[in-house]
């Protein structure tokens, strides 16, 4: 029944334009005689949103944002039936009874009650509101007793053979700020902010599930992604092509079903309803006063369900893993900055935390496994490939090919750190959260999966993978670096991820400042880390502008650098790239030094790569940088020297 309802969502997604979306906001929710009364609101369609089962759109009323929300076709057919059936539910004098509360039965209902309970002012939270439609006709059947805020009409869907159908329409407002996914990098304090929020929004859904039962009957609905039913995702383990990564998921479900079902240990979680899907697109946050970024609101109740409720926290342990700050090299510690959060809340009982780092692997698991599902029956749909990788990354990483990771070492690294963020927990004075500086922790070696393989070839394989920060916001670079260093070597023992770090703009010759550059970023990640300084060089300036070049071609630009020389006939110089290593805080630096000699002319080529079309090499050729191809100038470049030193001294270590 569970796996048929999964696939029939998918089935039945709504296929609507933009252009459709917009004449079903016009219909429904603004006022007749829109176009031809300038006093009426102005409306407009802006993007269509991501999402796996329903359609969403931006939309914009007089300069307002909204959600356009056209929900997939079970929950419509679920919302019609019941509304169908309060119809019915008429006592024996003619009176209707459907606005009796405890007549809500159906899941879209049940959103619109915590759309209510939630933005009370006694918890603190921000959700966002229905907009009733402009009048009951706006409705194409003839159902008197449904939502005022819910239009229904007949549209077309994935499956032809099931469009048109009818789907249900809701208008909604908007909760502001920016999505935590769409922020570049965040501190470890808006994760445990953010696990705050999550606590004191749970204790809210208690307090609803306890005082409205036809909300608690609604929410004891079967979902695909309710952790409880990992068992269930057995026949989609098919579809994955990878052979090793259905014998992991298996051997974890296995897992789950002796430990949680079969051992009874599931039947003693508390039960009481779930946002279910606390991620980082689902999370709202704001920088509150210039203080910080911190949690404003959280969107998308779809997946709501009825269930144990350390599922919601091993849920968004799960999303923070790959959240922008845990895909810095700190997955463990942003999933441990969540708990802690929402530990501080909303205690968990012994039994919960015992199993956590099983959850959260079959979370991960749910997600790779219906993501590859999803993405095969709809796959223009690239929204479902977003967590698909970074959560089989995330798998192999916290649970290891055997579950237990190298020797166990990444396991144990784990489940004492989710110890620790429940247990030792401290509040600032003054502070609305715990303090999370003991938390900020770089990932532990990474398991090499692939040892035993090379060992077989005759291959000396480490025993660990090492974890290096390259300090960079800029992932593109990160991948550049990436490639170097593991060009001409299929057993690179170390694994570099990037984090950007703000570090005072240090003044020196370029071994100077590259020194301190690392010291103190070492120190802010505390672990190993590198760093990069690039310099251009004019031999008639006595190798000025040197590592200050950025801020002379934002001054002058790239005409004005040429004039700085003009009085020289010589037009020599060099690019210099100076990479600094550093193991950890108050470790040694070493440094590599990559130069290419060359000249500099009036700028040719490209004009979008900083001052490479003023350089030209002296082995280009004749060619500046900017009239290179990229493979030309990786060839003879200063960075790609620089860090091919750094390279074979990594590997000679």
């Amino acid at each position: 029944m569970g796996n048929e309802d999964e696939a029939r969502r998918k089935l039945l997604k709504p296929k609507v334009t933009p252009e459709e979306a917009l004449s079903i906001l016009i219909d429904c929710y603004i006022p007749d005689g829109f176009g031809n009364n300038p006093k009426l609101p102005r409306c407009e369609v802006i993007q269509q949103l991501d999402s796996y089962d329903d359609i969403n759109y931006l939309v914009k009323i007089d300069g307002e944002k909204a959600l356009l929300k056209i929900h997939n076709g079970v929950e419509s057919e679920q919302y019609i039936a019941a509304h169908v059936k309060k119809r019915a539910r008429l006592d024996n004098d003619g009176d209707d009874v459907t606005n009796n509360p405890a007549s809500r039965t159906s899941i879209i209902d049940m959103h619109s009650a915590i759309y209510e309970h939630l933005s009370t002012p006694k918890y603190n939270l921000t959700a966002c509101r229905s907009i009733p439609v402009k009048n009951s006709s706006s409705s194409n059947d003839d159902d008197e007793d449904r939502d005022d805020c819910v239009c229904i009409r007949d549209l077309t869907v994935i499956s032809e053979e099931h469009s048109p159908m009818q789907l249900v329409v809701r208008l909604q407002t908007w909760v502001h700020g920016t999505p935590l996914s769409d922020v570049k990098w965040c501190s470890i304090e808006t994760i445990v902010d953010a696990g705050c929020y999550l606590g004191r929004m749970s204790h809210a859904l208690d307090d609803l599930a306890a005082s409205d039962k036809d909300v608690l009957q609604a929410s004891m609905c079967y979902h695909a992604w309710d952790g409880r039913n990992i068992v269930d995702l057995e026949p989609f383990i098919s579809h994955l092509e990878d052979n090793d990564r259905r014998k992991l998921v298996t051997s974890l479900v296995d897992l789950f079903k002796k430990e949680i079902i079969e051992s009874g240990e599931g039947d003693e979680f508390r039960m009481s309803i779930n946002h279910a899907d606390f991620n980082d697109a689902n999370i709202i946050v704001d920088n509150v006063d210039g203080t910080g970024i911190k949690v404003s609101g959280v969107i998308d109740f779809g997946d709501t369900v009825h269930s144990w409720k350390v599922l919601d926290v091993a849920v968004a342990m799960t999303y923070a893993l790959i959240s922008s700050y845990g895909k810095s090299g700190r997955s463990i510690s942003a999933a441990c900055a969540l708990l802690r959060g929402f530990h501080y809340i909303y205690p968990l009982t012994a039994q919960e935390r015992k199993h956590l780092r099983l959850l959260v692997a079959c979370r991960l698991a749910t997600s790779a496994i219906i993501g590859n599902y999803t993405y095969k029956l709809n796959p223009e749909n690239k929204y479902l490939l977003l967590h698909s990788k970074p959560a089989w990354d995330a798998l192999y990483f916290i649970w290891g090919c055997d579950g237990r990771g190298a020797n166990g070492t990444t396991a144990a690294v784990v489940e004492n750190a989710f110890k620790a963020a429940c247990d030792d927990i401290t509040v600032p004075e003054g502070s609305s959260i715990p303090s999370c500086v003991d938390l900020s922790f770089p990932d532990p070696p990474m398991p090499d999966p692939y040892a035993a393989a090379r060992i077989e070839g005759g291959k000396k394989a480490p025993a660990n993978i090492q974890t290096i920060t390259f300090v960079t916001g800029n992932k593109k670079k990160a991948e550049e670096v990436n490639r170097i260093l593991a060009s001409g070597s299929t057993d690179f023992p170390f694994q570099i991820t990037n984090h950007k770090v703000d570090l005072p703009e240090l003044q020196g010759d370029p071994i100077f400042i590259s020194k301190e550059k690392a010291a103190l970023a070492a120190k802010e990640i505390n672990g190993a880390v590198i760093t990069e300084d690039t310099s251009l060089c004019f031999s008639a300036l006595n190798d000025l502008p040197g590592p200050y070049i950025k801020w002379f071609l934002d001054k002058n630009g790239l005409d004005g650098l040429n004039d700085m020389i003009s009085f020289s006939d010589d037009k020599s110089g060099y690019a210099q790239t100076v990479v600094a290593y550093c193991p950890g805080p108050g470790e040694e630096v070493h440094t590599f030094d990559g130069r290419t000699l060359g000249k500099i002319v009036r700028p040719r080529g490209s004009l979008d790569f900083g001052w490479d079309p003023i350089f030209q090499p002296d082995e280009g050729h004749g060619l500046t940088y900017a009239e290179m191809t990229g493979e030309q100038k990786d060839a003879i470049s200063h960075r790609q020297r620089a860090f091919a030193k750094l390279r074979d001294y990594l590997q000679n270590r």
